[in-house]
């Protein structure tokens, strides 16, 4: 069997796997992905969308586009999910116009994160009049503010690295990546001294707890392009020998 008559089964079949075979293929899948996005089952047309953001690109943002107007919400929450990274430039004007006029906080969320990927006085525009307030909506659009190089929503985010709850800092700590502005690394180092308990991890039993400092770490490997000789990542509780490496490597 061909990889696009594969592909095409596995859409028709709201098959997951299709994401592997179309991520695979590239631009050559999105032939297919048009016609499942399409479909008459609400899973094909998911699976359409969790390909699309795979195989990324204009035409592929047309398609994810095309789901932000989806009639199942499982379908618009993928499509908001995958346009929430690097999104492409074809899905702008659908990305904004939903952000306006959706009623759904969890696609808006998604999308307030979307936003920050297209400089431009609409777009600051939008956020701004969302960016009010405690929900996860105005604390994202706000970091899209960052992202963009808006005064008031730097200062806004930067000001939560000094929050009194551990989580609020050790969150902010964390979008700083999706703001990747490595000038900011000077406002991060400070916080490798938290060693308070943030974010519990692991099974529900047998949680850990990581603190802001191993945040603060992960956030300045990527800001900074580190190469530390230990390995990283988002569960990973380093030692204190590991977060006096990072301090020396990064004064």
């Amino acid at each position: 069997m061909s990889a696009q008559a594969e592909l095409a089964r596995l859409l028709e079949e709201g098959d997951f796997r299709a994401v592997e075979v179309a991520g695979a293929m590239g631009d050559a899948a999105v032939p297919a992905l048009r016609k499942g996005a399409t479909m008459a089952g609400y899973r094909s047309r998911q699976v359409a969308m969790a390909c699309a953001g795979k195989v990324g690109g204009d035409a592929a943002g047309e398609i994810l586009a095309l789901g932000l107007k989806d009639g199942n919400v499982n379908v618009r929450v993928a499509a908001a999910g995958q346009l929430s990274v690097n999104p492409p430039e074809s899905a702008k004007n659908a990305i904004l116009s939903t952000l306006v006029r959706s009623t759904e906080t969890d696609v808006r969320e998604m999308l307030a994160f979307s936003a920050g990927y297209f400089p431009g006085e609409r777009t600051v525009a939008i956020l701004r009049s969302i960016a009010s307030g405690e929900e996860v909506l105005a604390s994202n659009a706000r970091m899209a503010l960052a992202r963009l190089g808006d005064p008031a929503g730097r200062d806004a985010v930067l000001s939560d690295l000094s929050s009194s709850d551990p989580l609020v800092r050790y969150e902010t700590v964390g979008g700083l990546r999706y703001v990747n502005d490595p000038s900011l690394a000077v406002r991060v180092k400070p916080l490798l001294l938290d060693t308070e308990n943030a974010q519990a991890i692991g099974p529900g039993g047998w949680s850990k707890y990581r603190r802001v400092c191993d945040q603060a770490v992960d956030t300045l490997v990527y800001l900074l392009k580190l190469t530390l000789p230990f390995p990283t990542g988002e569960e990973t509780i380093y030692t204190g020998e590991q977060l006096l490496h990072v301090r020396d490597l990064t004064r």
